[in-house]
């Protein structure tokens, strides 16, 4: 029997993802008009606000920052 030799995967790492602020639906990081809504992706709407995602995205902040100190 032969061996198959097998062949290197080279990849790329996924684009990142984050909500779009207004219509809150996934965009590419660094979008600044919304595919979905056409608004600028970066301003909070209605939306963003009233589903605590201005909330739970400080909170995120803050767990970062705190884990950056404890490493």
């Amino acid at each position: 029997m032969s061996e198959r030799s097998t062949p290197s995967v080279k990849g790329e790492a996924a684009p990142m993802l984050v909500l779009c602020r207004h219509c809150v639906e996934y965009v590419f990081a660094g979008t600044v008009t919304c595919p979905h809504c056409g608004e600028d992706a970066r301003v909070a709407g209605p939306r963003y606000r009233d589903g605590a995602y201005e909330a739970i995205e400080a909170m995120r902040r803050i767990e970062d920052v705190l884990g950056r100190r404890r490493r």
